[in-house]
């Protein structure tokens, strides 16, 4: 296997995770700061302007949650690659729209639509999981979970100087031209070739073409398999939960708003750099050890770390205690998918990639919406002692996963 495939899924890997850098670091030039701009916009009373930051944050997940298994089935039949190819080319245009956005309500649709074509991360990680041997597997897909973080901690970073040098709307411009590189690249580097027994042998007869849907997730998901998705979920809601109201926190413990992208640039980018970090430390003790035991510590040691966010008073005091929370909560996601991922057969990761999407965007979609009625009646430092309540109970969750047999699905 390493001789014949060695080269194309190890040039795939590297490719994919320098890419997904620039769409990530593309989409970072616009979406951390959508609560600045839309002051721009009008929307400034407080309890209006909370309510605008949760809807804003949850409508690209219900778009993305819809299209995220239908996504996953063309996949399957017609490659990954071309779904790579779609996620940066709609992210693109849509981060250049937005720069065209008049009106608070446009920049909803434009989010909206967002969600429904966008999707980088889970279209290149089923590529990767496809192709890349089971012993490499949760280190491999560790490496390409940190091209989102380095991602996510450059574009926010530049994003922030380049939004209070040229305007929000030129830096969105300079967004879109990122992913449409990223897209060009993709294009002439990639390789995707078709599975063989090699890689990994389906542990049963592949469906007739006609296959619904609803028979191929019948299939996938096995009762021990929903366990594990729904960890999925409550991990997404947990970390997506305190991320629209951060830059609001920041531009509250400064106490104006000039100079409060910059300072939420830099906060953003060394979280992504902590979680970056974390995706190629932490998830390589996934080879070795039992992945799910593995998150079970790490969502425990989030939670302790959580507690004193909502009484640190100052900036800088607030950003170091999120930072290296950050660095042990990163690393959690690659580990539940290489689970995951291990126990499907190859034939079906394109599907299983588009379950987790859905599965992780109802997260996503419901914790800026909970934040956004919790900081609205409560302030935001609410939010963050919400946050260490959901990582105290997801701890016992997983702990009880962890200690569960997982069969691979379509097994007896």
């Amino acid at each position: 296997m390493e001789t014949m495939h060695g080269s194309i899924w190890k040039r795939n890997l590297y490719v994919s995770w320098f890419t997904q850098i620039l769409a990530l670091t593309g989409f970072g030039f616009v979406f951390p700061f959508l609560p600045f701009f839309i002051q721009e916009l009008g929307v400034t009373e407080p309890a209006e302007l909370r309510l605008w930051t949760g809807i804003l944050s949850s409508a690209p997940a219900l778009s993305m949650g819809v299209m995220a298994p239908i996504w996953g089935i063309i996949a399957d039949r017609y490659g990954k690659k071309p779904m790579i190819l779609r996620a940066m080319i709609g992210g693109a245009v849509v981060t250049a729209a937005m720069s065209l956005a008049g009106s608070v309500q446009m920049v909803l649709a434009l989010r909206i639509v967002q969600g429904a074509f966008s999707g980088t991360m889970a279209a290149s990680a089923a590529l990767i999981a496809t192709h890349t041997p089971k012993e490499r597997l949760a280190s491999s897909l560790g490496l390409l979970s940190s091209s989102n973080f380095i991602g996510m901690s450059l574009g926010p970073l530049v994003g922030g100087i380049a939004s209070e040098a040229f305007g929000y709307r030129n830096s969105f411009v300079i967004g879109a031209i990122t992913l449409l590189l990223g897209a060009v690249l993709v294009l002439a580097l990639i390789h995707e070739p078709r599975p063989t027994v090699e890689l990994e042998p389906a542990p049963h007869p592949v469906r007739a073409p006609g296959s619904t849907i609803l028979s191929r997730l019948r299939t996938l998901i096995t009762p021990s398999m929903l366990t594990l998705l729904v960890t999925l979920l409550v991990i997404r809601f947990v970390k997506a939960l305190p991320v629209p109201f951060l830059p609001l926190h920041v531009q509250e413990l400064r106490g104006t708003l000039e100079g409060s992208a910059s300072a939420t640039g830099l906060l953003s980018a060394a979280r992504g750099a902590a979680t970056a970090l974390s995706a190629v430390t932490i998830t390589r003790l996934g080879d070795r050890i039992p992945k799910l035991k593995l998150v079970a510590w790490l969502v425990a040691i989030g939670a302790l770390l959580s507690a004193p966010l909502a009484f640190t008073p100052g900036l800088w005091s607030f950003s170091i205690v999120l930072v290296v929370g950050t660095y042990f909560l990163g690393g959690i996601e690659p580990l539940i998918q290489a689970d995951l991922s291990s126990r499907t057969p190859a034939n079906r990761r394109g599907l299983l990639f588009g379950v987790q999407t859905t599965v992780g965007n109802v997260g996503w979609f419901l914790a800026p919406l909970f934040g956004s009625v919790v900081s609205i009646r409560y302030g935001i430092p609410a939010v963050f002692v919400s946050l260490t309540i959901f990582l105290v109970v997801t701890t016992g969750l997983t702990a009880l996963i962890s200690g569960r047999p997982q069969p691979v699905a379509g097994t007896t």
